[in-house]
């Protein structure tokens, strides 16, 4: 039997906190001033999904792992309310975020698997726990499954450059739409905004012309007779 222990009591519930109030002021602000109703569209579903995320980020944060104990096929892992969680060996799953230069970033997630997917107990991060190294080869050494690394929250895991480039493409559309229809100011705000994919298409364009140009420029000297 062999336990391993949180260092501290350290926690991100007031980081986790001040992000969901900071999204409900930025939901309130939407519909108080007088933003574009495309723009409301997209920014809306966003917050909402990244409010959720967060909600569930904190919900951990308030009742985290403070030890593991290592039974025979099986894990104990309490919780700071006191509660425990067991986990046989072939029903855990463990990913650990490992770089060689940052050493100070490295986190385990721990889950368990259900019968479509598996739910995540807890992250454990070098921060509050020393011994992080040692509780790796402890699950490498019991045989427990290592799956990738996820990070935590909507953004971390999916990308904002994702986020971008599916806001800018919807953005450039509604922008022609509007442009089709008689709303040039709208038109003109939209593109304003989400200008990266479209001054990529235009530059695209410009260099695409200038050898047409350059061809159509060209003199060609008299033969002497």
């Amino acid at each position: 039997m062999k336990t391993f222990e949180r260092d501290n009591l350290n926690n991100k519930q007031n980081y986790y906190k001040a992000l969901i109030l900071v999204e409900i002021l930025a939901i309130i602000a939407l519909f108080y001033f007088n933003i574009n109703w495309f723009i409301i569209l997209l920014a809306f579903p966003t917050l909402l999904l990244d409010i959720y995320s967060n909600k569930r980020c904190l919900n951990r944060q308030k009742n985290f792992i403070k030890s593991i104990e290592f039974q025979e096929g099986k894990i104990i892992c309490t919780h700071v309310k006191n509660n425990q969680t067991l986990i046989p060996f072939d029903k855990l799953k463990f990913s650990i975020r490992e770089e060689k230069f940052e050493k100070d970033k490295t986190e385990i997630e721990i889950k368990f698997k259900k019968a479509l997917k598996s739910k995540l107990l807890g992250r454990l991060h070098i921060n509050n726990w020393s011994n992080l190294f040692d509780l790796k080869e402890e699950f490498l050494k019991k045989s427990v499954t290592q799956i990738k690394y996820r990070p935590e929250g909507f953004w971390s895991k999916y990308g904002v450059l994702t986020a971008d480039i599916v806001i800018t493409g919807t953005a450039m559309a509604a922008s022609t739409f509007a442009d089709g229809n008689g709303g040039f100011n709208t038109s003109k705000s939209l593109d304003n905004v989400f200008m990266p994919i479209s001054e990529i298409k235009d530059t695209f364009k410009t260099e695409k012309e200038k050898p047409e140009a350059n061809n159509s420029n060209r003199c060609t000297s008299p033969k002497k007779l």
